[in-house]
């Protein structure tokens, strides 16, 4: 494996999960699934009839990175708005019997709990209809916010923001939780979703896709790995990031560090892909925790990689596991490609 991260050192890294705290920001959504199967076509228009089997909402967005840290047996607070509804009322139960810490999630009575309905018929996604509002909270709102994350910066090793664009991440919020964050000495991972990423100046770390990091750059294509490794340099310099983690789908993932001339290409595991929802939420997941666990930022990226790699072989929202992420690991080194 990469870097030296062998089992051992991931079993060791893993170890200390259960010690740590992070505090997710973002954009927090109820996932919902309908399973069903496909036998004809409506008479009423040129569409499949999905016939119902059975259904499961999960919590998404921001509350499915929670989900990931959880699963990795870290101590993980969540910030962010919920609507006075039931897929509210839904997400909130859902994260509190999992341990998830929602003392910080503000209810707003004025917008709905976004909600992303996905009909899955045969192993395939049909439709998605989406419920939310993506305007800007309320200064009210966005206020009392901020003053429960204040609240909890002392007490976390880490801020993960996790950016939707539905309207939680300000740029007012975004400055202000990096600048209190960096006064504190905790580090902060971006998955960011803004065109401008400017808006994440001081980060620790940034984690966009390919396509996120070609537009970042006034839409410069990446068709190479020296393109990457270049326009993540850049990336560096517009943000002060320490690092720059683009995950690249099916090429992998590549790593580009302030004051390092190389960068750290990482292949894309995966036997099989089902179903890519939430990989990056489950990737910057893992990122956290193996920072807050004192791994260097190669290791972080290395079980990062391992762990999106896992969460795509599974259809739906799956998040990671202490278990899942080792077993995988062991695998890798057993079929030699570590």
């Amino acid at each position: 494996m990469n870097d030296g991260v062998f089992s051992g050192d991931a079993e060791r890294l893993a170890a200390r999960f259960s010690s740590c705290r992070i505090l997710v920001v973002g954009d927090i959504m109820l996932d919902e699934y309908v399973f069903g199967t496909v036998a004809r076509i409506s008479p009423e228009a040129p569409v499949p009839v999905v016939a119902v089997t059975r259904d499961a909402q999960v919590p998404g967005g921001a509350a499915n990175v929670a989900l990931n840290l959880s699963g990795l047996n870290v101590s993980v607070e969540l910030a962010g708005i919920v609507g006075a509804d039931s897929s509210g009322r839904c997400l909130t139960q859902a994260l509190c019997e999992r341990g998830i810490g929602v003392s910080s999630v503000v209810q707003d009575p004025d917008r709905p709990t976004t909600l992303k309905t996905r009909v899955i018929a045969h192993g395939q996604q049909v439709v998605r209809v989406d419920r939310e509002k993506n305007d800007a909270l309320s200064q009210k709102t966005q206020s009392a916010l901020i003053k429960r994350i204040f609240a909890l910066l002392g007490k976390v090793q880490g801020v993960v923001l996790s950016d939707y664009r539905k309207g939680v991440l300000s740029a007012e919020l975004v400055k202000e939780v990096i600048k209190a964050s960096r006064e504190k000495g905790i580090f902060v991972a971006v998955d960011p979703k803004q065109t401008d990423f400017s808006w994440y100046k001081g980060c620790t770390i940034i984690t966009p896709n390919k396509k996120e990091a070609e537009a970042a750059l006034g839409g410069k294509e990446f068709r190479s790995d020296l393109d990457v490794r270049d326009g993540g340099k850049e990336l560096i310099r517009k943000t002060g990031a320490l690092a720059v983690l683009v995950t690249r789908g099916e090429e992998g993932m590549t790593l580009i560090e302030r004051g390092r001339k190389d960068c750290f290409h990482i292949p894309a595991i995966a036997r099989q892909v089902f179903d890519v929802t939430g990989a990056g939420d489950t990737a910057i997941g893992t990122l956290a925790a193996c920072l807050a666990a004192d791994a260097s930022m190669r290791e972080a990226a290395v079980l990062a990689n391992i762990a999106a790699g896992v969460v795509v072989g599974e259809v739906g929202t799956s998040p990671i596991t202490t278990e899942k992420l080792l077993q995988a690991v062991r695998a890798k080194m057993v079929d030699g490609s570590g």
